[in-house]
């Protein structure tokens, strides 16, 4: 999985790498990025309106993962400032598909990229359903209220 476009990354969800995500290797653990693509994912779907635990009581409607992959491009370290950037890159009729970038903020060396699909789920319901008809309104108003990645 290769980003063709860095400049394309605009939301971003900072983090800074805790001792408990080392490993006996002294760097960041491999499952470590997977927590930062949640809490991007979270953090984005959030500023768009659409997740967060009173909406989710209230009208039943969230989101799901159906698929996750990354890729691991350089090693992290205790105590350094990570940057996990997320962008819509596919919206389908019930799905989407969110790619990040993680980034180390002081050297701007790439951590890792990654790309997840997400079901919008009626969970009273117990299955898919269509998203929200202002969906690609939504995402292309959080988009523009940030300026793109600079390299």
């Amino acid at each position: 999985m290769e980003i063709d476009n860095m400049q394309q990354f605009r939301f971003v969800s900072p983090a800074t790498v805790r001792f408990a995500e080392t490993d006996a290797n002294r760097h960041m653990s491999h499952v470590s990025p997977i927590l930062y693509m949640e809490q991007a994912r979270c953090d984005y779907l959030f500023a768009l309106g659409l997740f967060d635990s009173q909406r989710i009581g209230s009208v039943g409607m969230t989101f799901v993962l159906a698929r996750q992959a990354i890729d691991y491009k350089a090693q992290a370290y205790f105590q350094e400032r990570i940057d996990t950037y997320a962008r819509v890159s596919r919206i389908g009729n019930s799905s989407l598909d969110i790619d990040y970038l993680l980034r180390n903020r002081d050297t701007g060396v790439v951590i890792a990229v990654g790309t997840s699909t997400l079901v919008y789920f009626d969970a009273r319901a117990q299955k898919s359903a269509p998203l929200p008809d202002d969906f690609r309104e939504r995402v292309e108003r959080l988009e523009a209220s940030f300026p793109p990645l600079s390299l």
